[in-house]
């Protein structure tokens, strides 16, 4: 009795642990990324400063960014990109809006990339005039 215990606790275990290995297809990509962003800017409602901040999946599309140095931290949802387009590496991707730079895009390695759900960005009159993209480094892969 003991044992078939032991198998049902096992089975249930592999069962409940098998999404979080579908966040890293084939273990590809990091776990936790750096970068250091140049501008002051948004995500969501919250305000950041320019600086060092680490990005870590807390799994199901949910991520926290944390300032390298300090208090600032925030949680948030993102969806997949649907893209031909997506940079080379790690990278977060800004665009500029009503004056402040906004956090739209996460890109944990060059293929997998997330968007930042919120109010619709405007349409872009240049890239170069509202889009800043920021390489991160890889700090934790698997």
């Amino acid at each position: 009795m003991k044992s078939a215990t032991l198998v049902s606790f096992v089975a249930l275990a592999l069962i409940l642990g098998t999404p979080c290995l579908g966040a890293q297809p084939n273990g590809q990509g990091p776990q936790e990324i750096t970068v250091n962003v140049p501008v002051d800017f948004m995500v969501g409602r919250i305000m950041f400063p320019a600086g060092n901040y680490i990005v870590k999946p807390l799994g199901d599309r949910t991520f926290r960014l944390q300032a390298g140095r300090g208090r600032e931290s925030v949680k948030f949802v993102t969806e997949s990109i649907r893209t031909p387009w997506h940079p080379s590496t790690a990278s977060l991707v800004f665009s500029k809006e009503d004056g402040h730079y906004r956090l739209r895009e996460l890109w944990m390695n060059a293929e997998i990339g997330e968007k930042i759900p919120g109010a619709p960005a405007p349409p872009l009159r240049t890239v170069g005039e509202s889009r800043l993209e920021v390489p991160a480094k890889c700090t934790v892969c698997k």
